[in-house]
This record gives C-alpha cells, sequence and structure tokens, in this order.
C-alpha cells in the first residue's frame, strides 16, 4: 500500500534532493518540492533517503491555514484516524505505550492552544493505544505549519534526529548531498582539501564505489579526527582506501597533475569561526581554484561551498554545471558544480 512520506533536507537543495530520490526510489512518485523538503508517494520504507534527508515522516493529513485552525479540522476529519491506525511506526520494543504530540512554525518550534492539542491526542491514543508522555515517548506526532499555507500532519519514522556537530563542521546530510553533487563514479579518486573533520570524504566513501578518496586538513589535529572515524565499524572495509592527512591544500607536491577525478569541499568562507578574513579566505579559494585545474583531470567535476557574496573566477577551463543557493548552519552560502573542460 502507497504511503506518503515527508522529507526534510538542507535548505536549497531541492533540485538536487529530488533527483536522488528519483535514482534511488525509481517507483515513488514526487508530490511537492520545496526549498527544504519534498513530498512523495511511494510503497516500502524510503530508508535510502536518510543519508541526504534530516529525518522522514508518514505524512498522514493535511489542512489550509495555520496550526489552531487546521488543527481543529484535522481532528474533524474521518479518515484521519484510520490513516493513524495503518503504517509504520517508530516504537520501543514494548511497544508504541507513549507519544508526543509537537508543533512547528515553518523556521521555529510553536506552542498549540490546548483544546486543538487535546482533541488530537485524543485521536492519537485511541487509534494507538498509547498514551501522550512528553518526557519519555516511543512515538513522535508533528504539526508543521509550512511557508505555503497549508500545516501537515506528520508522524516521524527515524528514530532520532541528525547528532549535533562541532564548530566548524557541517551536518552529515548536508556533506552528503556535497558528494553527491559530483556525480559520484567507480573509478573516482575523490579529494576533500579542506576536510575539517572529514564529512564530505567519509560520506563520499559511504555513498558509492570509488577507487581512493583523500582527506587533507592543514589542522593535524582535525586531520588526526578524520582517522579516529574511520575506526568505525561502516569503515571496516573502506580504511584502506581512504586517506586522511595534514597538508596545505595549496601544496602542488602531493598529487600528480590530473591524478584527481573529483573534488567536494568547504574551504575557509573567512566570516564564521575565527576565520582568516573575506579577503583572505577568497584568495585562498582562488588559489585553490588554480591548483583544481591542475589536479583534475578532463571531465573531472569540482564541488565547491562558499559564501554567497564571494566573488569566484573559475577561469576558462571550468563550466559551471550547476549551482544552488543553500542554507549552511543559518549562513547563506551557495554550492558550486564546476566540470573540468
Amino acid at each position: 500500500m502507497s504511503a506518503d512520506w515527508f522529507a526534510p533536507h538542507a535548505a536549497g537543495f531541492g533540485p538536487l534532493v529530488a533527483r536522488l530520490v528519483a535514482r534511488d526510489i525509481p517507483s515513488s512518485i514526487q508530490r511537492r518540492a520545496e526549498d527544504n523538503a519534498l513530498i512523495f508517494s511511494s510503497e516500502t520504507m524510503p530508508r535510502a533517503v536518510l543519508a541526504y534527508c534530516r529525518g522522514l515522516f508518514r505524512l498522514i493529513g493535511e489542512a489550509p491555514g495555520g496550526l489552531e485552525s487546521a488543527a481543529r479540522e484535522l481532528a474533524r476529519d474521518p479518515d484521519i484516524p484510520e490513516r493513524i491506525a495503518s503504517g509504520p511506526r517508530i516504537a520501543s520494543s514494548r511497544g508504541p505505550r507513549s507519544f508526543v504530540l509537537r508543533a512547528f512554525k515553518p523556521d521555529d518550534p510553536a506552542s498549540l492552544p490546548r483544546g486543538p492539542r487535546a482533541a488530537l491526542e485524543e485521536m492519537i491514543a485511541l487509534r494507538t493505544g498509547a498514551r501522550p508522555d512528553s518526557e519519555r515517548p516511543d512515538c513522535e506526532y508533528r504539526l508543521q505549519e509550512r511557508a505555503d499555507g497549508t500545516t501537515l500532519f506528520l508522524e516521524r519514522i527515524t528514530q532520532t534526529p541528525e547528532p549535533p556537530t562541532r564548530p566548524g563542521e557541517l551536518p552529515k546530510t548536508t556533506c552528503r548531498l556535497l558528494a553527491e553533487m559530483t556525480d559520484p563514479r567507480p573509478d573516482d579518486v575523490f579529494l576533500d582539501p579542506f576536510c575539517g573533520y572529514g564529512g564530505i570524504a567519509l560520506e563520499r566513501a559511504l555513498a558509492a564505489p570509488y577507487r581512493f578518496v583523500f582527506a587533507s586538513d592543514i589542522d593535524p589535529e582535525k586531520a588526526a579526527s578524520v582517522k579516529v572515524s574511520l575506526s568505525a565499524h561502516i569503515f571496516e572495509r573502506r580504511r584502506k582506501t581512504i586517506f586522511p592527512k595534514a597538508r596545505d591544500a595549496l601544496d602542488g607536491a602531493a598529487f600528480e597533475a590530473g591524478f584527481v577525478t573529483a573534488i567536494a569541499t568547504d574551504p575557509p568562507w573567512g566570516l564564521y569561526e575565527g576565520g582568516p578574513g573575506l579577503e583572505r579566505a577568497e584568495a585562498l579559494q582562488r588559489g585553490f581554484l588554480t591548483e583544481a585545474e591542475r589536479l583534475l583531470a578532463p571531465g573531472g567535476r569540482l564541488v565547491l561551498l562558499a559564501s554567497r557574496g564571494a566573488e569566484l573566477e573559475a577561469g576558462a577551463s571550468f563550466a559551471q554545471r550547476e549551482a544552488f543557493d543553500v542554507l549552511v548552519s543559518g549562513k547563506k552560502a551557495k554550492a558550486l558544480r564546476l566540470d573540468r573542460i
């Protein structure tokens, strides 16, 4: 039986996420692509999207208007109880004994008046046998008000949200999206020369087959942290093909010309986390574009995350394939894909 799914993702990557869902779930039908979420139908549990989406929710219903009016309408909808009762749900091994109902505005958590909240909670309790418990819930239900004027009634399918990041570290799902922008290929020699804690390189290793993955950073402690990450069981069969190292991104002696086939990286923007300053950061990015021109073989792909206001000149050796205006930790950025001619 087909179900509707709500998959939130990093803001601005909508076209890429839609493309990935079509690739990973060919039988899915995409209903609505938004700036930071995709709604689609699928007969199977779409677990593949969890690599690049920030969670997965089953869409139970939707109603026009804000949280309060939509909640009242949903509580009166005769089809909602059956939709609550059907379909998969995350629960503890002892069964779904408790649940929580949360409400969100387009960007922030919100409160829901007692009346409509009680009506929805009663409906959920009757159909699931669980009781409201905001402290230790087995299940989560959510009212999500959208910018288009509708409110969605959702049930969380993923157990936990994405773990918190360290200062300057990209979320894992953003790292996967940047890696996917390179159009991963089995013969790839992949490089992230500003790897930080290694998120992009490690996600590339998990995304698809490759020949080698190189991750380097001028900070020895961050390069060492990548080695620690490689001790995880998930990298057991990949460790011998992933090479973290402390290295200057502009050191031209590390690789022969044309050795690399794909680069995805997040160089310093200069504006945040004690960066080198905008002018020096842009000079560093321009210097690396020159080095990338040497490193990449013809047909190689370069994905670069930069401040949206950055002035970058890629030169005649690169053709821009695609660009997304995105948000990274609430900051305006752009993700660029440049192909080596």
